[in-house]
């Protein structure tokens, strides 16, 4: 009997450690309306290469490209040090391990990043690191241009022109006019 409780912890134990690995990955999308696909991935690769931390040290950082699948893979390890009065200072360290994914949205249209941390973490860490990487590609990407509209060529099909307004209706004969309402007095001058 001991046996067969052995053999099931050994079979259990894997699977169990392969549905907190599944569960453990966060991913935040953002899509980007407005900017080619070249631009985002210059964006990706940029804010993947030289990080811009405002409260973080960048110890390391390690940025694999895929240029085939548009796919960034990214180990990077951050430090700080916090330091509050009547506290010993508390030092910090996060390692992160990161996939940055160029992609189109649920209807193929909108250009979307996926960022996707890939280890067990605190969800809220990975929204305010995804959330500062998506910052920052806004920032290299700048303000998106509007659409330049040009006016048609003689070559070009126009539009059909709007129907007519109906015929307005047949005038109807002038009735007398309203006798006008009477004046008001005009004021009485004030005493001196």
């Amino acid at each position: 009997m001991l046996e067969l409780a052995r053999h099931k912890t050994l079979f259990l134990a894997p699977l169990a450690a392969a549905v907190c690995l599944a569960g453990g990955c966060v991913t935040r999308s953002q899509t980007f309306e407005g900017y080619s696909d070249d631009q985002l991935w210059t964006a990706m690769v940029a804010t993947a290469k030289a990080p811009q931390y405002d409260d973080w040290k960048l110890s390391e950082n390690e940025v694999m490209i895929d240029e085939e699948g548009r796919r960034l893979e990214i180990y990077r390890i951050v430090r700080r040090t916090l330091v509050s009065p009547h506290a010993d200072p508390w030092k910090e360290e996060l390692e992160w391990r990161m996939q940055v994914v160029l992609g189109r949205d649920w209807d193929g249209t909108t250009p979307t990043v996926d960022f996707t941390a890939r280890q067990l973490t605190v969800p809220a860490w990975v929204w305010e690191e995804a959330d500062r990487y998506f910052a920052q590609m806004r920032t290299l990407l700048g303000p998106v241009k509007a659409p330049v509209e040009t006016a048609p060529t003689s070559d070009q099909i126009m539009p059909a022109p709007l129907p007519a307004e109906p015929a307005a209706a047949p005038a109807q004969p002038a009735a007398e006019p309203a006798a006008a309402p009477a004046a008001e007095p005009p004021p009485e001058p004030l005493p001196e």
